[in-house]
């Protein structure tokens, strides 16, 4: 039977500095005495150190045209963002392995490849076996606010997507049993090349998964737009749920971020769109 299946995200790695290599390198480009802010992550302090980098700001007077420096880092950021300096925000990257999305979220996802790595579950090689598994659509959940004829219509359409789900199961099968692909005498190569075959009567709607890599301006530019109530619903419950993780790993490089508080509407908005 079909399964319906819930998205799962996990944060899985981030930009770490090596800070034994930073020592070498300030004492490189003449700043031996910069102190190396404790109080922010590793991903904001590398942006930070490639901030400063550009200016030769570590400390006053390195760079002759400057005579202060920030010391808060709050205010610091704030002016990173403020001012547009957004190239700096792309050399930190944030790692989500997320399940349970169907072809519908990595087809939008596919859209914002400049500034991720993408690697998605291949169907090329994956073959189903008992289960074809699937995302209920949250417009199609029961909703104790629904009038009459809206839970009838949602009941209908869920009924309806699982009895479509088990349909194309009942026929992914039988083409498994006419190519054979059981039998010992098939190898890798001719499963990979059936599995390719097949996949192709597998609705879009399909759960699948895989890992994502962005740096923090991409993450920023997607959490502004995709969180936002025009949005496609999948990719916009999947962001909503990172934005809030990324918005507290990071609160100094997303600090301008606001959730919208008008009803209905979950999205997060920045104060600085174009950095």
């Amino acid at each position: 039977m079909p399964r319906n299946v819930e998205i799962e995200i996990f944060n899985i790695a981030s930009t770490t500095v090596d800070q034994v290599e930073v020592r070498r390198w300030l004492t490189h480009v003449g700043a031996p005495d910069f102190v190396v802010p404790v109080q922010v992550t590793d991903p904001a302090l590398l942006i930070a150190l490639a901030a400063k980098r550009c200016y030769m700001s570590f400390e006053p007077g390195l760079n002759p045209n400057v005579t202060r420096v920030r010391s808060d880092y709050v205010e610091y950021f704030d002016n990173i963002l403020r001012s547009g300096h957004g190239s700096v925000l792309e050399h930190a990257v944030y790692t989500y392995a997320i399940e349970g999305v169907s072809r519908v979220f990595t087809a939008e996802m596919n859209r914002h490849r400049a500034g991720w790595a993408i690697s998605e579950g291949s169907l090329r090689f994956i073959r189903f076996d008992k289960d074809i598994p699937y995302w209920l659509p949250l417009s199609l959940c029961e909703d104790l606010a629904d009038d009459a004829d809206l839970a009838m219509r949602k009941m209908l359409s869920r009924q309806l997507f699982n009895n479509a789900f088990e349909e194309v199961e009942i026929i992914y099968r039988d083409l498994l049993s006419v190519w054979q692909m059981d039998e010992g005498d098939k190898n890798f190569a001719y499963k990979k090349k059936m599995t390719s075959c097949l996949r192709r009567i597998v609705p879009m709607g399909v759960a699948t998964g895989g890992v994502w890599s962005g740096n923090i301006r991409a993450l920023r530019h997607v959490i502004a737009l995709r969180t936002d109530p025009a949005a496609e619903e999948e990719i916009a419950y999947v962001f909503r749920r990172i934005a809030n993780d990324i918005i507290e790993r990071e609160p100094m490089l997303f600090s301008d971020f606001q959730q919208s508080t008008a009803a209905d509407d979950a999205s997060w908005i920045p104060a600085y769109r174009k950095v």
